[in-house]
Formats: C-alpha cells, structure tokens, sequence
C-alpha cells in the first residue's frame, strides 16, 4: 500500500485522526523491517555469509535490533516507528523478489525514492545498488527461479510457434 498512496489521497483515511493511515503503515513498514534486522542476525548467528556493498551496515543494523514477538502496540508507537524508519543507512527491508535485502540510504538508492522518502521502492530495486545485501540463502534461490523462468519462456516460445505456424491473412479466413 506504501507505494499507491500518498499523502493527498490517504491522509486521514479510515480514521478521524490527523495521522490516517500512514500512521499504521509506518508502524507495520517498522515491524517488518526490525524483523528483518533480527532474522539477519539469526541467519548470520546460524553460519550464513554475507555479502555486498551495504554488508557493513547491514551487519550493524542486526547488531542491536529488538525482535518484535506480539506484543501490544501503544498509541505512542508511531512516533517511535517514524524515528526507526527515520535511521537513514541502517534500516533492512527484505525484497524477496529481487533476492536480497535493502539496507536503504536514500542518497545512494538507484530505485530513486521521493525526496524525504525512508523506504525504498521495492518494486524498482536496480542491480548495482550501493544498498545491496545477500546472504546465503538468497544465493540459494536462483535455481529454483531460473527453471521457472525457463519453463515460461519456453511455454512463450512455443505458443509463437504455434502462431507462426497457423497463421492466416485476414483475405485467407474470408
């Protein structure tokens, strides 16, 4: 939801609070990403490797993070989620579909975050980005993912194939 709304469409939304739902994201976005910090510092604590060019950071944002394990949440939380979210270079957001984690630092993102963003846009994560982190398991996955993309693509290239193969002119179905 962070990346389709906005401040003008959202503000206020499904509440009479001034926060709206931004709030609650930034509280969630928060969790999500000191899970990620303490599920770093398991992986490693369990013989992981790390590797790329935010490692260092990334080694420190795991360093002293609380794991969040269900507890109840106070009104105060969100302030304290938007200093969290806030700490520039040392937040850790998970992005399973590019197979790595974010340690995100605005000024050296290349998936071009709005000025003031403290999240990076997960969907334009770009090879190259000084952000970058890998453990293990992301090594792990790509096997896994390339047969699937190699099964879609030759199942693409058999319905051109197939096309080639059948296709008429408009006069030859007349």
């Amino acid at each position: 939801m962070r990346t389709v709304l906005d401040a003008r469409t959202s503000t206020g939304y499904g509440t009479r609070s001034r926060g709206g739902i931004h709030t609650v994201l930034d509280v969630e976005t928060a969790l999500a990403a000191a899970d990620t910090a303490a599920r770093l510092r398991d992986q490693l604590a369990a013989g992981e490797r790390i590797s790329g060019p935010a490692a260092q950071r990334a080694l420190t944002a795991a360093a002293d993070v609380p794991r969040f394990e269900g507890r109840i949440v106070p009104r105060t939380f969100a302030a304290k989620a938007r200093a969290y979210l806030a700490r520039d270079g040392i937040v850790l957001f998970d992005n399973p579909d590019a197979l790595l984690i974010c340690a995100f630092k605005r000024d050296t993102a290349l998936c071009e975050p709005d000025p003031g963003a403290n999240t990076p846009r997960q969907y334009d994560c770009r090879p190259g980005c000084a952000n970058t982190v890998r453990i293990d398991t992301h090594a792990r996955l790509p096997p896994p993912v390339g047969r699937r993309l190699r099964t879609n693509a030759d199942r693409l290239r058999a319905a051109a194939n197939t096309h080639d193969s059948t296709a008429q002119t408009a006069e030859a179905l007349r």
